[in-house]
């Protein structure tokens, strides 16, 4: 990939450049994960965000608009995969083969500092860094920047965001007119949002499932229980895309497994943190799968 320049400032000192293109060229990678809510807004022939400043993925938005012969999505579900870091793919690749086959294209991304959950779903859903949307650290505000739900809502789409309550995504993106369906368990939330899709009564549904943080916080990355979760949410998205394919056969659809950071176990440390400015954690992949309705 090229290395992001700034213009020139008078002194002729170059300008630092935003969390986003740091990121990126530290890592050495094409994508952030802030191109996710300009991606998917294309795909459903919505305008992005006005403070968005990510880029389209094209080779995502090329296949979608061969596959759809140039219509929008018309259903879209995000399954939020917290702290499902690109290490993860690395370290336990037979795990991840399903997903793999499933996925239509799958987008190494880069997150943004601090690489904590408000502050990367945050940067995730606005399509900007936290100089926009304002979340630089461990904080649950709600954010007032425009978001993918905002721009969805304009286009007369019904939204849901399904979680855990008390989790960040169900929380930082509150004060709209969403249907926010909250429950005491993740397990419980993606119970309701495979019945969600049962009855079809929403065009965007967002589930955030922390089964994997929770558990790798508490016995370390490489812990048997935490091989156990991160298997466990992978499954659960592997049932949200047959769920989707029957509920949603008759809707050109788009299904993203998307996490926001990564994670490890600090030496001498039984428990698994995340939040530094290191490949394990800042390093993630997306995965985008897209299939056209029955007789489009």
């Amino acid at each position: 990939m090229g290395i992001y320049f700034s213009p020139l400032l008078c002194s002729q000192e170059p300008a630092a450049p935003n969390e986003i293109e740091r990121m990126k060229a530290k890592y050495a990678v094409e994508h952030s994960i802030a191109d996710m809510t300009p991606t998917v807004c294309a795909a459903a022939g919505i305008r992005s965000p006005k403070t968005a400043g990510a880029n389209k993925i094209d080779a995502v938005l090329t296949g979608i608009a061969e596959d759809f012969e140039g219509r929008s999505a018309e259903k879209v579900f995000i399954y939020c995969g917290d702290c499902i870091g690109d290490i993860l793919l690395q370290n336990h690749p037979e795990d991840f083969e399903a997903c793999l086959r499933e996925a239509d294209s799958v987008i190494l991304s880069t997150n943004v500092m601090k690489t904590v959950t408000p502050v990367c779903f945050a940067t995730i859903f606005c399509g900007a860094g936290p100089e926009v949307h304002g979340i630089k650290v461990y904080e649950k505000p709600v954010v007032r920047a425009e978001t993918l739900f905002d721009v969805f809502l304009e286009a007369g789409k019904k939204v849901a965001i399904i979680s855990q309550a008390g989790n960040s995504v169900i929380t930082i993106f509150r004060e709209r007119n969403i249907d926010y369906l909250d429950f005491p368990t993740d397990e419980e939330a993606y119970e309701k949002s495979l019945q969600a899709l049962k009855e079809n009564d929403y065009d965007l549904i967002v589930l955030h499932d922390c089964e994997y943080d929770t558990i790798m916080h508490q016995f370390g990355t490489e812990s048997e229980k935490a091989a156990k979760a991160h298997r466990t949410v992978l499954d659960r998205w592997l049932n949200v895309v047959k769920a989707t394919d029957e509920a949603w056969k008759n809707y050109d659809r788009l299904v993203l497994f998307v996490s926001d950071h990564g994670s490890h176990t600090p030496d001498g440390s039984s428990n698994g943190v995340h939040g530094m400015d290191i490949r394990d954690d800042a390093v993630v992949n997306h995965f985008y799968r897209w299939r056209a309705g029955q007789g489009k």
